[in-house]
């Protein structure tokens, strides 16, 4: 039988210190989670979940023109961006529960719409990671111009095992590594900015369009990727029992990020145009081509460095986001039970962890913009869900303890709901057929999904 969203736990007290704790939050089943997880260390992860630099635009660039990228990266955040954020701050104070969206969508909707929420971003997790996965590789070609598929490939697989292990050490292990990331892989852009601003010599902003599209194409191609670029901002909620004080502290990370995430896209892009005006030809990796302009064979390998470490730590906070989402499926029921297994020694969800990784393995192999496409069409059926759940929950529950709380009223809180669902739903269906097949049957497993897991695994566990 379906629990009513009436029938769900409230959240849990907030607990701090990093001590080994049981989770009241899954099924009342008693887990060993490890809380730990610092201040600037909680930055740094917010960061490298979100942005991790302008590693990737160079596609966008290539896809829909110049100008069009610039008028993405101002209208993206405004009314996608901005209400991801607020939607995140407000859940996550308010129910601070591992699983994160999973467990939001559940209290607000039930059983049935908890677990589309969380099959479809486990979905897009098999394509997520790969994405990054396969960047790594595409930024070592600017060392081995000749490398082939199968050494590629490899590649892929070294990055997701070597972060599979650390992740299984446990949050604060990946948190402290992440500050290391956002300092080595942003150094050289602020280097490359400076050394570049002397050889502006074109105007960034034009063209507005590549010749052989129109605005309509454009900018439905060009949302579903921007919309990639500036999301997240809810993925760290699904470690909440894993973070201190994290219904207070997820909120005000997030707002300090928001604005250091726009910088990291908007310098680099407008020093990069300005220099190289040959944007038809950019591919994944093209910034290391205008380093090595700049200053030389030394900036170009330091940015293509930095690169590989980028999308190294991407893969590494998301595998740490998405791991959690089968981990609370499966203390529910609807996954096997052993996934449900907790480290004694690191207190992390051990086998999710692995599940996940054999998982991104397999999705590896694949071409970066195909990937990334389809991902944002499978993704934003589980996003949809968590904005209506903010309006759902402030009507339902206006007892939950919520920090933080969705400014401008019923206005801000509608802007909040109404905006994304619309720019999301627009990117979806002015995609292609190409995009829109396999992502609505990737979303039409959903329903499926439920039905055997509820047939088959869920009754045999109770």
């Amino acid at each position: 039988m379906e629990s009513s969203p009436a029938d769900l736990p409230s959240s849990p007290p907030a607990q701090t210190g990093a001590i080994a704790l049981p989770s009241p939050a899954i099924a009342g089943k008693p887990l060993l989670l490890r809380r730990s997880l610092s201040w600037t260390s909680l930055l740094c992860l917010v960061y490298v979940t979100v942005c991790s630099g302008p590693f990737g635009l160079e596609e966008l660039v290539t896809s829909v023109g110049p100008g069009m990228t610039f008028i993405l990266l101002l209208i993206t955040p405004i009314f996608w961006g901005v209400p991801l954020l607020f939607m995140s701050a407000e859940l996550s104070s308010a129910l601070p529960l591992e699983g994160g969206l999973y467990q939001w969508v559940k209290k607000a909707f039930g059983d049935f719409w908890g677990f589309q929420a969380g099959w479809w971003w486990w979905i897009s997790s098999f394509l997520d990671c790969a994405i990054y996965a396969v960047l790594v590789a595409d930024y070592f070609q600017f060392f081995y111009p000749q490398m082939g598929d199968v050494a590629q490939w490899g590649i892929a697989l070294a990055v997701i095992w070597f972060f599979t292990i650390l992740n299984i050490r446990g949050i604060a292990v990946v948190g402290t590594s992440s500050i290391l990331f956002v300092f080595f892989m942003l150094a050289p852009f602020v280097v490359m900015i400076i050394l570049g601003v002397p050889h502006i010599s074109q105007n960034p902003f034009v063209p507005l369009l590549p010749p052989d599209k129109n605005l309509g194409m454009a900018l439905s191609t060009g949302l579903l990727m921007s919309i990639w670029f500036i999301s997240g901002f809810e993925a760290l909620a699904t470690a909440s029992e894993e973070i201190k004080n994290s219904e207070r502290v997820l909120a005000r990370s997030l707002i300090v990020v928001f604005p250091l995430v726009l910088i990291s896209y908007m310098l680099p892009i407008v020093v990069s145009l300005a220099i190289d005006g040959n944007w038809q030809n950019w591919q994944a990796g093209h910034f290391s081509q205008i380093g090595e302009m700049i200053g030389g064979r030394f900036l170009g390998g330091w940015i293509s460095l930095a690169g590989v470490i980028a999308n190294m730590a991407l893969f590494c906070t998301w595998l740490l986001s998405y791991s959690r989402i089968p981990f609370a499926m499966a203390h529910d029921g609807y996954l096997p039970k052993a996934i449900t297994r907790v480290s004694p020694k690191y207190g992390t969800p051990a086998t999710a962890i692995v599940v996940s990784a054999i998982i991104y393995s397999i999705f590896s192999w694949g071409d970066f913009k195909s990937l990334v496409v389809i991902d944002i069409w499978v993704i934003l059926g589980g996003m949809f869900l968590e904005f209506l759940a903010l309006a759902k929950l402030r009507y339902s529950r206006p007892d939950l303890p919520r920090h933080f709380r969705v400014p401008g009223g019923k206005v801000g809180l509608w802007f909040c709901v109404i905006s994304p669902i619309a720019i999301g739903l627009f990117a979806m269906f002015g995609s292609g057929k190409e995009y829109i097949v396999p992502g609505g049957l990737a979303v039409a497993s959903g329903p499926v999904a439920y039905w055997v897991c509820k047939r088959f695994v869920k009754v045999k566990q109770d």
